[in-house]
Parts: C-alpha cells; structure tokens; sequence
C-alpha cells in the first residue's frame, strides 16, 4: 500500500507517507479486510505457475495467499517496516516470495522488474495520484500477459468526507479511474472493470492515536483557530473508546472512530499480450 508521487515536492510526501506506512505495519496484517482480497483473487484470475509482481504489497495480504497458492510473488513496497514484516511471515511458511524496498518512481530495470519480467503485474490500492500514466506503463511493461490495478472511485481513503463537510471544506473525487483508462487507450489495450466497497478500519491504542489519524483525514493544510476548536470537539465526540466485550483481552485498550469510512474501488484489468482480457 503506496501513494505514488512526482516532481519536487514528492520527496517531502514520500517521506511523510513512509513514515506512516512504517508506523501502520504491526497492525496492517490484523486489520486486512478478508473480502477484498478475495474478491480481487477472484478477478485475477492466475494460472498455474504464473510469476507475479505485487506493487505495494505491504505486509503480504494478497502476496502470502498467492504464495501458498503455488505463485512465485514479487513483494514490491517502499514502506521497510512493512517489508520486514512481510519476509517475517515468507521465512515462517517458507514461501516463494522474494520482497523489493521499490517505489513507483524507481529504476525497476535496476530492481529486476523490467520489461516481461514477471507473468502478471498488479497494483492493489496503491495508485493513488502522481503520474499515473507512468506507473501504468511500468506495470504494463512488466507483465508478460496481464495487468491489473484497483484504484479508488469516492473520496480517497486519506481522506474523511463526514470531518471535511464538519469543518467546512470540500474535497474532490479522484480522477484516477479516467486517468487509467486513457493511459490504457494510448497503449491500445482494452480494459475489463468491476467494482466494490470497502469500509476502512480505524481502530488505535489511544485516543491520542486516534485523534493524530483523525487529523491526517482532514488534509494537509494547517487549521485556523476557529478548524482548530471544531476538530477538538469533533475527535472527542467520535474516537470513543471500544466496548470491552467486543475485543479481545488480549487487544488491550483500543479506541475507534464511531462512525465507518467506505471507500469506492474500481478493479481495472487489461491484458498485455492480446486486445482483450480473457
């Protein structure tokens, strides 16, 4: 899971995106959403013994299955905690999964994901912004016959559409869908869609936890005084602590937002070596 940045001001959020990828990962692998990944497994559709490229794998949510599953995987992200967590769990089970620190913007000739590298290359909630078209070709480029990404069509999950309307700001829909598809028409390939919900999952330690997160939903931009005093009262009102019969005791103190956050995905698939996907 990876934002993909350009130009000047990447390096600044690049950073800021590793540092938070990096914080997210010990609890990445628990908050996995189960039916996402199978509904993208399904889509996938591999064959038997086809190489595949996970761009933005994260701890392995979809890159362990396809392992178990008798797939070569090529774990791909540019968060190291997230990647160390990842070989974890490849050394533990013995699978076939060799892991990338790899961003977007990376030589992947240098990293050995160049062209026709792999059978299958796809990018699960990871291409967000940026130049996507760029990132669409280097997928492209990769597969020997097929591609794929899931890319969001509502408001990006960075973001809190119920915090923004609150404070009196408007955010846009990402253009990332129509973004894919034109790239994809430059390349003469012909894309397959589908799509589904999903519901983040914001769950913390601490309060403090969870107002810090809460704060990156409303955007970058400093508050005013007055955005300042609303957040204040909005994080108290909604980062409640969790019923205790509701976790484990195991799971200690844990606080959530009260109220779910989905997201609209669109799988968009296209294969390489035809016109059409199969």
């Amino acid at each position: 899971m990876m934002p993909t940045t350009h130009g000047e001001q990447a390096s600044t959020m690049n950073r800021d995106s590793q540092a938070y990828w990096n914080k997210r990962a010990a609890t990445f692998t628990r908050d996995a959403t189960v039916e996402y990944e199978r509904w993208l497994l399904d889509l996938l559709a591999l064959e038997d013994g086809d190489e595949v490229l996970d761009m933005g794998c994260a701890t392995g949510t979809l890159a362990v299955p396809l392992a178990r599953a008798g797939h070569r995987v090529h774990g791909c992200d540019f968060a190291e905690a997230m990647l160390a967590i990842l070989d974890e769990r490849t050394t533990a089970d013995k699978l076939p999964i060799t892991s990338h620190l790899l961003a977007w913007e990376d030589d992947w000739e240098e990293a050995g994901l160049g062209e026709n590298s792999v059978d299958v290359a796809f990018a699960s909630r990871s291409l967000m912004s940026g130049d996507v078209s760029a990132c669409v070709r280097k997928l492209d480029a990769a597969a020997r016959s097929r591609a794929a990404v899931v890319v969001p069509d509502s408001l990006l999950p960075s973001r809190d559409p119920r915090l923004l309307t609150y404070l009196g700001h408007s955010a846009r829909r990402p253009r990332v869908v129509r973004e894919v598809t034109r790239a994809l028409a430059s390349l003469g390939r012909i894309p397959v869609f589908a799509t589904t919900r999903t519901f983040r999952p914001m769950r913390f330690s601490s309060f403090d936890e969870a107002r810090s997160d809460l704060r990156r939903l409303a955007g970058p931009e400093p508050f005013t005084a007055r955005e300042e005093r609303l957040f204040d009262a909005y994080a108290a009102q909604h980062c409640v602590r969790e019923d205790a019969a509701t976790t484990s005791e195991k799971a200690g103190e844990q606080w959530v937002l009260d109220y779910p956050l989905p997201v609209t995905w669109v799988f968009i698939g296209w294969r390489t070596d035809v016109s059409e996907w199969a």
